[in-house]
């Protein structure tokens, strides 16, 4: 299936009233004329797949780190309403390119938010996906997971709303969207890159910590998985290639940051579960990264996901006329 060329048409961001003392997204009665994304070029790969659909790849030594990088980003405008954001839950839990094969609609997907069960089967994230909450925070406050769920991405095709907002379990669960992923931490707010300062020096090596601590577990070079926006149309699908010597040396979340900042400026970033999770499916390519899962340098080190974001393509009959 090829990607079609999109049309403009206005997404105006909807926030919950009271959630949030700053909005995370303006509402705007027009799409703004679309000004190019990448700040610079200099080292990217860029494949317009069509005028909405942009895929970047950066794959060099990045000399502000003084480390091999490897990073993948999909731009996708949604202005059109030809394409839309899906996030589904996957139970039993699988491979995200076979669920995204199962789908003939998917055009790109990456994985989700963290996951894990702590004790008593308690959850660190909160995850919405077509207006059922399949997880809650359950975890307590002070738990060594209850980090995790600093902010969170929203999505809302039929109401044509989409933003990434600070929040906690029961500001989620009272806002109207029917999509909601948590993650942290967050890396851009309004433009302030607050994930700079996320992981707080430590008078000792940050190995010594427990490898959840967030600290650590943000302090450190891992793979990275990220969702941003642009504007209230445009979002930013971004992975990062990591625990590979030589070749990909992963970010921390101060560097995450740093890089998304310098090379996109959206107004908003999240970060997503990383580390052997780390996955971009993108449709007749299949799995574009590299996981790390087996060990290996290539693409068939994929580790079982829960949850996922995908992009898709709507039928015909569903894609409103131009103007309309």
């Amino acid at each position: 299936m090829t990607l079609k060329k999109l049309s403009f048409l206005a997404l105006a961001a909807g926030i919950l009233a009271g959630c949030q003392t700053t909005k995370p997204e303006t509402s705007l009665g027009a799409a703004p004329k679309v000004q190019p994304v990448l700040q610079d070029t200099a080292g990217w790969k860029i494949d317009t797949l069509s005028p909405g659909f942009v895929r970047y790849n950066y794959a060099r030594y990045h000399e502000p780190f003084a480390s091999a990088q490897i990073v993948h980003v999909l731009e996708v405008n949604l202005a059109s309403g030809e394409y839309e954001l899906v996030m589904g839950n996957v139970f039993p839990e699988d491979s995200l390119s076979a669920v995204a094969e199962r789908n003939t609609e998917a055009l790109v997907a990456i994985n989700g938010t963290y996951y894990e069960l702590v004790e008593n089967g308690q959850s660190s994230s909160f995850f919405k996906a077509d207006n059922e909450i399949k997880t809650s925070v359950t975890v307590p406050a002070g738990h060594k997971l209850f980090w995790k769920h600093e902010g969170a991405f929203f999505y809302d095709g039929a109401k044509k709303q989409m933003g990434i907002a600070y929040g906690d379990n029961a500001t989620y669960t009272q806002m109207p969207h029917a999509n909601i992923i948590s993650g942290s931490p967050m890396l851009i707010y309004a433009y302030k890159p607050v994930g700079e300062t996320f992981a707080k020096p430590q008078d000792k090596p940050l190995d010594q910590l427990d490898y959840e601590h967030p600290d650590r577990h943000q302090g450190v070079r891992h793979p990275r998985t990220a969702i941003a926006t642009v504007d209230q149309n445009r979002v930013l699908l971004i992975t990062v290639d990591g625990r590979h010597a030589g070749k990909s040396a992963g970010m921390s979340a101060k560097e995450l940051t740093q890089f998304i900042q310098q090379y996109f400026n959206p107004a908003y970033a999240l970060n997503l579960d990383g580390g052997g999770s780390t996955t971009l499916w993108i449709k007749g390519e299949g799995v574009v990264n590299y996981p790390t899962d087996n060990k290996r340098f290539d693409h068939h080190g994929q580790r079982r996901i829960r949850n996922f974001i995908m992009v898709t393509e709507k039928p015909a009959d569903a894609v409103p006329a131009a103007g309309k």
